[in-house]
Formats: C-alpha cells, structure tokens, sequence
C-alpha cells in the first residue's frame, strides 16, 4: 500500500475521534495556535487549506474573512464529510480529496495557503513546488506545525512521552498502526531553523514566526 493509501486509511479511520485527540492533547491550546496562525495573516480572496482535516482553519478563516473564496483539500472523505458539516452554514466554501502535490487549482491562481499539522507527513520540497506553483505573487504559506525543538534534551522526552507514556492513552482512541504513523512523523519533524531555511530556498520572504512551548509548536508565516 503506498503512502497516500495509507494516509487516507488513516485519517478515514479516526475522522470522528480527530478533533478531540487534538484538543486533549495539546490541553486545550490547539484552537488557540490555529486562531493565532490566521489572526496574523493577511486574509485575501482565495484561501486554500491542505490537509484540512474536519475543516477548523478554513471555518476561523470565514469567521474573519466571510468574502474569501476558501477550498480545502484532504485526502480522507471522511474527514472531509466531516468538514462540510462544520462549515455548512458558510458560503464559498469547497471541499475537494485530492493529494497535496496535484492541488486541482490554476497557475498562481492562490494568495494564501495554509497547513495545520500537515507538513511534517509531507515531502517538504515537492510540497514547496506544489505552492510556487500555484500561489501567486505576494501570496502567503502559512504554517502551524510540530517542530523539533532546539534542546536535545526537550526532543529525546518528547519521543519517549509520545511513544512509551502516552501510547496507552492513545491507543485508547487509534489502532497501533495509527498511533505508529503519528509518532513517525513527530521524528521527521523540523526545526524552524530548517523550516526556515528551506522557505528562503523557494524565495519565500518571512512575514512572521513564533514558537510556543519550548518550540515544540511552531507558527511559521512567509510570503512569496
């Protein structure tokens, strides 16, 4: 099974469990880091939100921007069911299942692209490609992420919370091989240092950072 397959077995699998996963894991701060991340950037007409999940940015970009144009692209159905349904009472808004890397959008046809805990299952390069080619001048990539901190230390703890304390807790709610897919991208995870560097490879300009929790969660915000 190839890893897009895979990745669609997986969201499919804890659509209905994701945003309360999410919650309880980050004590409640996820919406917060998310409000964060669209609060400082700047919101023009056409708005697209890869790996969408149940749709959480897209619906606080509407609730701050009610005239863009917003498409979310996810590989699940389910989770995109589940999306349309939080954002049914909003207009212009598109759900599409389609992979990252083949984003069924125009040349340059987008001003802001946005990713919320997707980037790390993601070949960053080709991810990158895929947004010079469809953002168009002065549009924004706009980033809420996983990062790995600076602190050898504080990224060997993470690991083994994720994998040997929080693994009861969280096959409570996923398959182990759900739990493993999750725990793997947490070690292909970068630094904003490198996340950076790479953006400025691809001629993005930063608008704005911010790290939060020792630099475990990272906003990164760069402009094309």
């Amino acid at each position: 099974m190839n890893e897009i397959k895979i990745a669609s077995k997986i969201f499919d699998g804890i659509s209905k469990v994701y945003d309360f996963f999410l919650n309880f894991a980050t004590a409640g701060q996820i919406k917060k880091w998310q409000k964060y991340l669209v609060s400082n950037t700047p919101i023009k007409e056409n708005v697209v939100d890869l790996g969408t999940g149940t749709g959480e940015i897209l619906k606080i970009v509407k609730e701050q921007s009610p005239d863009s144009k917003c498409m979310g692209i996810d590989l699940s159905f389910k989770m995109l069911k589940r999306a349309k349904e939080k954002l049914k009472n909003f207009d212009d808004v598109l759900f599409v299942k389609a992979s990252i890397l083949e984003i069924p959008v125009k040349n340059k046809s987008i001003n802001n692209a946005f990713f919320s805990l997707t980037l790390r299952h993601l070949d960053v390069h080709k991810t990158l490609k895929e947004m010079d080619r469809i953002l168009n001048e002065n549009g924004y990539i706009s980033i809420l992420e996983i990062g790995k901190p600076k602190s050898e230390k504080i990224y060997r703890f993470i690991l083994f919370f994720g994998d040997k304390i929080f693994r009861p807790f969280g096959r409570l709610i996923f398959s182990k091989e759900e739990y493993d897919y999750f725990i793997e991208s947490i070690r292909n995870s970068l630094t904003m240092e490198e996340l950076e560097q790479i953006l400025i490879n691809y001629n993005f300009k930063k608008h704005l950072t911010k790290s939060f929790l020792f630099g475990i969660v990272m906003v990164v915000i760069y402009k094309k």
